[in-house]
């Protein structure tokens, strides 16, 4: 019989709860929170296919961003540009299937995701990024995919001060070293999963 069990955090006895790294009197710079039970699509057709979109439209409930860098998002999903005729779909809730148009890969049990937010966010990200993360730069609703700390990452600000990256789940303890050491100067809370 298969195992149905749900997959195992990549960080599981790596990234523990707490305050580290310097004591700042605003409190830590950088809040790191992993984000489990998403499930992520890879979504890719032919966007000069008249049906491509609207189909993938009506089964996720959002127009699929059609700019490099745009994202879209509306009650807990969000779409992310990755390049021509290639976006990325992270939900909370199940989606239906999509249409026979699109070629899509689950590869949600394959990546790491963490929401890191703060006031330090920036200027960790640009320690180890080549993007200029700027809020002038990089807004929010913006998403790009590039390496940080040698490690390619997709990279999404949510929010002014909050980036969501994806990092593929090989990569996950390597990455959260990056990370966390990046992140000393400032201090950082990391919160348990959710």
């Amino acid at each position: 019989m298969a195992d149905t069990s749900p997959m195992q955090s990549a960080l599981n006895g790596i990234a523990q709860p707490g305050d580290f790294g310097a004591d700042q009197p605003a409190g830590p710079g950088v809040t790191i929170t992993e984000r489990q039970g998403l499930q992520i699509l890879h979504v890719a057709g032919d966007i000069r296919d008249a049906e491509f979109p609207s189909q993938v439209r009506h089964a996720i409930g959002l127009p699929l961003p059609m700019s490099a860098g745009e994202t879209r998002a509306s009650q807990g999903t969000r779409v992310l540009w990755l390049g021509p005729d290639r976006w990325l779909v992270a939900t909370e809730d199940a989606l239906p299937a999509l249409s026979d148009a699109a070629a899509v890969n689950d590869v949600g049990q394959g990546r790491l995701v963490l929401r890191l937010t703060g006031p330090r966010v920036r200027d960790i990200l640009a320690k180890g990024c080549p993007l200029d993360l700027h809020a002038s730069a990089f807004p929010t609703g913006h998403c790009a995919e590039s390496l940080i700390g040698h490690i390619g990452v997709t990279i999404d600000c949510t929010a002014d001060e909050t980036f969501d990256l994806y990092v593929n789940r090989s990569y996950a303890a390597f990455f959260w070293e990056w990370l966390t050491r990046a992140a000393m100067e400032y201090g950082y809370r990391v919160l348990p999963a959710g």
